[in-house]
């Protein structure tokens, strides 16, 4: 995120409450009211939707919730998912209509807003057409090069990589063991890290 348009938000969304979730904690779920747009100051949150056989799917590990809520506020759609504090979690709400207010007087924001909200649509656009057309192997590699990437510092479990791939833990668990065995990642205490990226993008098809 540029660093002026996020001290702006910083700025903006620090005149309100501080709002604190534990590790776990649901922050919304699907059709629940929600009239506020929110900004997380510190901590990573899950989208996920459940299945016909209530099988969890990811939509995406990310910090700023920023965009999610903005479309709902924007479009007046309702919510269609479940937001999960998956680390501690602050977080910053302010009423929609007084950032909405905040945007049309800062039209440099509004627009930094917008184009982030369509970025994030077509990554997750993009990601679902990788997802769909990949291996096994391949799918797992492209979702711990993406959240390695993004820096996040919280525990890429196999329930979580399952979730996002549509792979069961199981198939999760083997493929992990593979690309230990081909010593492309390391994978101990929960912690998973990146030893050689080229040889990821290669199983990708990057």
């Amino acid at each position: 995120m540029d660093k002026k348009f996020e001290n702006n938000l910083v700025k903006f969304f620090s005149l309100y409450k501080i709002v604190r979730y534990k590790k776990g904690d649901i922050i919304l779920k699907p059709n629940q009211k929600n009239d506020y747009i929110s900004f997380i100051k510190s901590g990573y949150v899950r989208v996920y939707t459940l299945s016909e056989s209530k099988q969890e799917i990811s939509m995406s590990f990310f910090k700023p919730m920023l965009y999610f809520t903005s479309i709902y506020a924007m479009t007046g759609e309702a919510n269609r998912f479940y937001f999960e504090a998956i680390t501690p979690v602050e977080m910053w709400s302010a009423p929609k209509e007084e950032f909405i207010d905040y945007c049309k007087k800062n039209p440099e924001v509004g627009t930094a807003v917008m184009n982030r909200v369509i970025k994030l649509f077509l990554n997750l656009v993009e990601n679902t057409g990788k997802m769909l057309a990949g291996n096994s192997i391949a799918k797992v590699a492209m979702i711990i090069t993406g959240v390695i990437d993004g820096k996040a510092d919280f525990a890429l479990t196999h329930k979580m990589i399952a979730s996002l791939t549509g792979l069961t833990r199981e198939t999760v668990t083997l493929q992990m063991l593979k690309l230990e065995k081909m010593k492309l990642i390391d994978n101990k205490n929960r912690k998973v890290t990146i030893l050689n990226r080229i040889g990821l993008d290669k199983i990708i098809g990057r």
